[in-house]
């Protein structure tokens, strides 16, 4: 038989490719190829880069700021007045604010005011004393001799208590104003128009994701026009929000048992929440 090279090598390579270590040695090689291709995707995603070895280059973050304003109607308003009653005793003057409260709590129970919604903000009780401060003139004397300084006396004694009516529906504030009028109250003030505690929750919502949507579309805006490309947002900060505006109206005290008075008109307008958001992005 002819001894032939050439079949010779084809049988030791047929003979090597049948062997087990040479499967598991191919296994192996493409193991790591499939290891540095994933490798290489995985990095491109993050890093924007083919290569899986190179140092992400550190940079300024891009930031841009969005503000958004949201408008509505007050959903509360707040009413205040002043007691005040002045007698010979303590006790009387306590006993006639106390009349005179009680009388103007009932009347706005009427108007189905609760009693939880009337607040006392503040109660002072005071004596008054007499004011002895004038002088005796002598016959060629230009200056005053004052009397000896006597004891001060008590002659009567002050109550007074600052109240505040919350209501929780805006359009009360016309009858309200009128009735507390009437009923002889001082120092009127206000409708106060705010919003609830949940109102005011739900506009700040509503203004912080328009806030958001207004600093994502100049990011992409900015961003296009200066030929950056943005990655993953890495930061969020919220400024301050505005809080809505109050506006108060001070209402002049009408004398009881004038001539026909015209009822009170309160427009509540609207009030504004606004909301500032800073986004902060990567880019490559």
């Amino acid at each position: 038989m002819i001894d032939n090279p050439l079949l010779n090598l084809y049988d030791k390579i047929m003979s090597l490719l049948s062997d087990s270590k040479f499967i598991v040695l191919k296994t192996s090689i493409f193991s790591a190829i499939f290891t540095v291709v994933l490798l290489m995707i995985v990095s491109y995603f993050f890093n924007h880069t083919w290569n899986p070895f190179a140092s992400k280059t550190a940079s300024q973050p891009f930031t841009v700021q969005g503000i958004a304003t949201v408008n509505a109607a007050p959903d509360q308003s707040a009413v205040s007045f002043t007691v005040t009653k002045t007698a010979t005793t303590l006790q009387d003057a306590q006993n006639q604010a106390n009349t005179f409260t009680n009388k103007i709590v009932s009347d706005l129970s009427k108007l189905n005011i609760a009693k939880k919604d009337i607040q006392t903000n503040n109660y002072n009780s005071y004596p008054n004393y007499n004011q002895n401060n004038e002088g005796i003139v002598q016959p060629g004397v230009a200056i005053p001799i004052k009397p000896q300084q006597s004891a001060q006396t008590i002659i009567s004694y002050t109550v007074s208590e600052d109240v505040t009516i919350t209501l929780h529906d805006t359009n009360k504030a016309n009858t309200v104003i009128d009735t507390i009028t009437k009923d002889g109250a001082e120092n009127i003030s206000g409708p106060s128009l705010t919003f609830s505690d949940t109102k005011q929750q739900q506009l700040e919502n509503e203004a912080r994701k328009q806030a958001i949507t207004d600093a994502k579309q100049k990011a992409q805006s900015m961003s296009q026009a200066a030929g950056i490309h943005l990655g993953r947002i890495i930061n969020i900060q919220e400024g301050d929000n505005s809080q809505p505006i109050i506006r108060p109206l001070m209402m002049n005290n009408v004398a009881a048992g004038t001539a026909k008075s015209v009822p009170t008109q309160i427009n509540p307008g609207q009030n504004s929440i606004t909301a500032t958001v800073t986004l902060s992005y990567e880019i490559y």
